[in-house]
């Protein structure tokens, strides 16, 4: 008779090998575009880090002529079959989360074919996240040098994605709706790739085709909220005290500075991922749940919230269901305050922190996944974690608190084993958090 400690060993192994599944399906989704309105020639431009997929499935709706166009993204993209209405197109590779010199160099090809397009031409802009650092013309005088440091300190501070693409919008030329200033002479169609909650357009890759209604007031107001004046470069700080004063032109605003001639697609990462993922985990005898509220707190909220519905669930006093085997599903973006000097991503610290906050309870393992395949500055998507992990780290002499304590998820997760790796994926559809009970 099976005993029960080799119950919850086989439980557990299964959970490994069905979210390992979840990993591998994700990377096969497809998306879907409405390109019915789109003329037969057309030129284009994609950017950001879910560049590839929007790319496939632009050459697979569309079937007229792309007279020419630039990709700009993290990772080189290539194609599985030789696509020859691809060759036309200029790939160019840039960084991220922090912005290059050789960022801002594409950014001036960029301005400089949409220039040159002529008037009453048709525009398709594939705008995914990662934009808002790929996408780079800083104003004078602030420098890249400068304006690195402030993405870092952004990064760090705590501040959810829409506080920091308000800040980032108001210390660019091109983001924030500028870029779709600068084509004002041509037919514009953005599809918009989401991955931030409530899928605000204005948000995406900080909105370089989209009116924006934040201000520099706004911007200031945040890095007051956080403590963050003392830290920034003077230049930055200098340009959006001007910018309060009138001194520096406002990002567009909706209504008043809209594109003429545009039409907004908004593609959803989560309903791209929803019927998919709920399918594969029914197959698997799981019962599924999926968040309707996106997660957008701090990654201590939302561990905070996480848990306390699965501890629900197992004693039988959720509303979500009573049905074990059961599958929580949870999608957005949260934010991490950083003030230790380890290594990790959000992903990786929501897991260990899960991890934790479960530890010992009835055979629970959760997955927490960026889609795009990098969580923060690693090489790591996210980690594969059980409600027993932390008691055999501490078996290892590996006691979880010191890596929390340093914001060193990564090694933490390198140590156990639990790190998820798939490289860049081509995709970008927002965080994944899977949570199997049972």
């Amino acid at each position: 008779m099976e005993s029960t400690s080799e119950k919850h060993k086989r439980i557990l192994s299964n959970h490994k090998v069905v979210l390992h599944q979840v990993v591998g399906a994700i990377n096969t989704i497809s998306l879907k575009l409405d390109v019915a309105k789109l003329p037969d020639q057309l030129y284009l431009l994609a950017i950001g880090k879910g560049s590839q997929k929007l790319l496939e499935a632009f050459i697979h709706y569309y079937k007229g002529e792309i007279l020419d166009g630039i990709v700009l993204s993290q990772e080189l993209i290539s194609f599985e079959r030789d696509e020859e209405r691809l060759r036309k197109l200029s790939f160019f590779t840039g960084s991220h989360p922090l912005p290059t010199l050789a960022n801002k160099a594409s950014t001036l090809e960029i301005l400089q074919f949409i220039h040159d397009l002529p008037v009453g031409g048709t525009l398709v802009c594939l705008i995914s996240g990662g934009t808002s650092s790929l996408l780079c013309l800083p104003p004078d005088p602030i420098s890249i040098q400068d304006l690195q440091q402030t993405y870092q300190i952004l990064l760090a501070s705590g501040a959810s994605i829409d506080e920091m693409n308000t800040v980032r919008k108001h210390l660019s030329l091109v983001k924030g709706g500028h870029l779709a200033q600068k084509a004002q002479h041509l037919m514009m169609h953005s599809y918009l790739l989401s991955d931030v909650p409530h899928n605000k357009a204005s948000v995406i890759g900080s909105g370089p085709t989209v009116a924006d209604s934040s201000t520099f007031s706004d911007s200031l107001q945040i890095l007051n909220n956080h403590n963050l004046s003392q830290e920034l470069p003077s230049s930055v700080l200098n340009y959006l005290h001007q910018g309060v004063q009138g001194l520096h032109l406002e990002t567009p605003k909706p209504g008043l500075n809209d594109h003429p001639k545009q039409n907004i697609h908004l593609i959803s990462g989560a309903k791209s991922m929803q019927p998919f993922l709920s399918r594969l985990l029914e197959q698997q005898g799981f019962g599924v749940y999926w968040a309707s509220e996106p997660i957008q707190a701090s990654v201590k909220k939302e561990t905070q919230l996480i848990a306390t519905e699965v501890i629900s669930v197992l004693n039988g006093q959720s509303a979500i269901s009573s049905k074990i085997p059961h599958a929580l599903v949870y999608h957005g973006e949260s934010y991490t305050q950083v003030t230790g000097y380890g290594k990790g991503g959000r992903n990786q610290e929501l897991a260990l922190l899960l991890a934790l906050s479960l530890e010992g309870q009835h055979p629970v393992s959760i997955l927490t996944f960026a889609t795009d395949g990098l969580d923060g500055p690693t090489d790591a998507a996210g980690a594969i974690v059980s409600s027993y992990t932390t008691l055999h780290a501490r078996k290892q002499n590996t006691p979880p608190e010191p890596y929390i304590q340093q914001n060193d998820s990564y090694h933490f997760h390198e140590r156990l084993q639990t790190l998820v790796k798939t490289g860049p994926t081509g995709n970008n559809l927002m965080d994944l958090c899977v949570v199997l009970i049972g």
